[in-house]
């Protein structure tokens, strides 16, 4: 799960770097590379592996934004305990922590990192009042789409669709605009879907709904939309004028 990542972002950036992560030597972690950190007991294939997975979602970041701005050190587990011990969230796979991100043992693939990089990027990409009043569901929706993480897919979404599971309308989806709003949205939908999986993932209506949504309208406006959004935003527009302003009035979304 991802619900809680930008909340302890905002804490640790905008506020000061309260509940920060420890060091990775404090936390007992060994580097293998630059800005990659494991747990002692991860074995050779499996470092290996996790530096190749790091290079491939910094692709992914330089896909949309061109080039990338941030790096944020890695700190990889094998073992819940670390996760745990380290501030993860129990059944959560992968979290943004302070400037760091934070792996659970279920969570060392380029999709997970991607998703939570794709945060602190755009972060980086964003002054703080503009970061500030960016909505949940449009945040959430591009780490989506940039991390193409297959639970949120098109696929997932026709599957829901096929399925007739609740999900969000667009205009509620556009009114998750804080986090509280999400959470308690991603929730709601959760109990109503319970069990159901996906290819052996378990369905998220809420996620795979922001993906839908921001994944068409990056094919109407293209990752330079992103980058102008962002200009726009910076500039002291509001995100809901700039986002209307860009978009084409031609563009019509898929029903959801």
């Amino acid at each position: 799960m991802r619900q809680l990542p930008i909340l302890t972002l905002l804490l640790a950036l905008l506020l000061g770097g309260c509940n920060a992560l420890p060091d990775a030597s404090d936390a007992g972690l060994q580097a293998i590379a630059p800005n990659i950190h494991v747990e002692p007991a991860m074995d050779g294939m499996t470092r290996a592996r996790l530096i190749q997975t790091l290079a491939e979602a910094e692709r992914a970041i330089g896909i949309m934004y061109g080039s990338v701005r941030s790096r944020p050190p890695v700190y990889a587990c094998v073992t819940v305990n670390c996760y745990t011990h380290l501030g993860g969230t129990l059944g959560s796979t992968a979290e943004a922590l302070d400037d760091r991100i934070l792996l659970s043992p279920t969570g060392l693939n380029w999709h997970f990192i991607a998703h939570e990089w794709a945060h602190v990027e755009l972060f980086t990409h964003m002054t703080p009042a503009a970061w500030k009043q960016l909505p949940q569901w449009f945040n959430e929706g591009l780490a989506v789409a940039i991390s193409q993480e297959p639970e949120y897919s098109e696929n997932a979404w026709q599957y829901l669709l096929t399925a007739n599971m609740p999900h969000p309308s667009y205009p509620e989806l556009r009114g998750l605009r804080s986090l509280q709003q999400w959470t308690g949205a991603v929730g709601f939908y959760q109990q109503q879907v319970q069990s159901r999986q996906f290819n052996g993932i378990g369905v998220s209506p809420v996620y795979t709904a922001a993906g839908h949504v921001v994944r068409n309208w990056l094919a109407a406006v293209g990752n330079q939309g992103v980058l102008m959004l962002i200009q726009r935003m910076n500039a002291g527009e509001s995100f809901d004028a700039a986002y209307q302003a860009i978009t084409p009035q031609t563009n019509t979304y898929p029903p959801i």
